[in-house]
């Protein structure tokens, strides 16, 4: 057993769970962080394969030009002057494309608008009722602009959904699918996604759009850094097992080989369904665990990771959204995805040949069900489960088919691969502990956003939540969701006063 009970204790180092504990810790509190793989980060994990770098999910980040809201959180930790970033092309950072037709989205409010318009110049007025409402959508949201605010402030701009909001700005169906043309950021559903979840995601890029050189993993390392500066702690292969209740109130977390961690605070950075299944206390009504093994999460991805031979494919410093069919959400609303329609392509420049990719990762929609064969086995780092040759072959298909659906998109892309592997729902199950391998965790659905909402505190009081379950997902939405968190502790207005005045 612990000899030395901590103020918090943290379970997944996540993005959630490490800038929370980074928070705290510079607020005085002892806060032990609890991770139950080898590497640290969640979705901030980065990997080698062929002598390259990959991201296992964040490819860029919105929201980090000096002044922006995720600049000042990083800022206020330290992180800014140590971050190796680079900014995508200002005048095209995601290209959406359906067949030959090809769309550039700008950063920045104005250059969207003006960029868009030079392929829809009938529909600048609709651009630009798009973009207000946007804004005005994102105004409403006080955290996102590191506010004090309300609940009804949100309420107000909270009922529209994604399809019904788009329908009342622009009758043209080709604009519509342009500007949703890199759902792959959030998942959903085109009727019953809010609204509000689009603008936020989307917005955060239009304000600004950066990847991180040498890995988002650099993110995970520079908060565990701080966190240790002030005393804390980041444990690594601690897998927790139970979340045990005593009198109304959490006393420890238990690992897989019996070892209780005790504090005074408890926050989960896991899957609420996974955070609930491992409570082993009354406090939680068997209705309200129902609710949580039921609610839908969005789909999980297929991801194929490719090195690239030298000099073969030009590196082109933004995102392709790539469409076979002119329906931007036709993988989105099917169960069994065959042959994907929808692509999303992220560049790796060569160091050592500048101007051209060393790699590049093809992202597409997968659900759970298509791996469910294997669903048995479990496969990590640290618990290597080899899966059986069906499985691999599976994989393999899948690469061979999304490889030859991009020729057209990037040419010579078949003879241009050194080497090729691919992450499936299986892989995020098991290294993000993510039910379903689900990509942005529980499905937002404007239908029913008390159900799908959730808060940072729960009926346990000393037992909080983090992560891309609450509130908002992507690095800026769980980052504002760890602010909510140490402000539990410490005071909202307290908080982001500090975080506002930070030099």
């Amino acid at each position: 057993m612990q000899e030395k009970p901590y103020d918090i204790v943290i379970i997944g180092a996540g993005l959630g769970g490490l800038l929370s504990a980074a928070l705290l810790s510079k607020e005085g509190y002892k806060v032990c962080v609890l991770e139950k793989n080898k590497q640290i980060g969640g979705c901030l994990q980065s990997f080698g394969f062929d002598g390259k770098l990959f991201e296992s999910a964040v490819h860029y980040i919105g929201s980090l030009d000096e002044g922006q809201t995720l600049y000042k959180i990083f800022r206020y930790l330290g992180l800014m002057e140590k971050l190796q970033l680079l900014r995508l092309d200002t005048e095209c950072f995601d290209e959406i494309r359906f067949g030959e037709k090809i769309f550039k989205m700008a950063q920045g409010h104005a250059s969207f608008i003006d960029t868009l318009s030079v392929s829809f110049p009938n529909e600048r007025n609709g651009i630009d009722a798009y973009i207000r409402e946007m804004c005005h959508v994102c105004e409403h949201f006080p955290m996102y602009n590191l506010r004090i605010g309300n609940a009804e402030e949100k309420q107000a701009v909270s009922r529209f959904g994604l399809k019904e909001k788009l329908d009342s700005l622009t009758e043209n169906e080709l604009l519509k699918q342009v500007l949703t043309g890199n759902n792959l950021l959030y998942g959903g559903h085109y009727q019953y996604t809010p609204f509000y979840l689009h603008a936020l995601i989307e917005n955060s890029y239009i304000e600004s759009s950066f990847k991180c050189r040498d890995g988002s993993t650099q993110i995970a390392r520079l908060l565990q850094e701080v966190i240790q500066q002030q005393g804390g702690e980041v444990l690594r292969n601690a897998d927790i097992q139970r979340l045990v209740e005593k009198d109304g109130l959490l006393l420890y977390a238990e690992d897989s080989n019996g070892e209780q961690y005790h504090a005074a605070h408890f926050i989960s950075n896991l899957h609420p369904q996974r955070t609930y299944r491992m409570l082993d206390s009354n406090m939680i009504r068997p209705i309200a665990r129902r609710r949580f093994d039921t609610l839908p999460n969005t789909l999980s991805s297929f991801v194929v990771n490719i090195s690239l031979k030298e000099k073969r494919i030009p590196f082109v410093n933004h995102n392709i959204y790539s469409h076979t069919t002119e329906d931007a959400w036709h993988d989105a609303h099917r169960s069994v995805i065959d042959t994907p329609t929808s692509f999303g392509i992220f560049f790796a420049e060569d160091k050592q040949h500048p101007g051209y990719a060393a790699s590049l990762s093809i992202l597409t929609y997968m659900d759970a069900s298509a791996t469910s064969s294997w669903d048995h086995s479990f496969h990590t780092t640290s618990e290597r489960d080899k899966r059986e040759e069906a499985y691999q072959q599976f994989k393999q298909q899948h690469i061979v088919d999304i490889i030859g659906s991009l020729q057209s998109v990037i040419p010579g892309l078949k003879e241009a691969v050194k080497a090729v592997d691919a992450s499936t729902p299986l892989t995020y199950r098991d290294y993000l502990n993510s039910p379903e391998g689900t990509m942005y965790g529980i499905q937002k659905d404007v239908r029913r956003l008390a159900e799908s909402t959730l808060a940072t505190r729960t009926k346990i009081p000393n037992l909080y939540l983090t992560g891309q379950n609450i509130n908002l997902h992507g690095v800026l939405g769980v980052s504002i969701t760890a602010v909510l968190n140490a402000a539990d502790f410490v005071g909202l207005e307290y908080l982001v006063k500090k975080i506002n005045a930070a030099e």
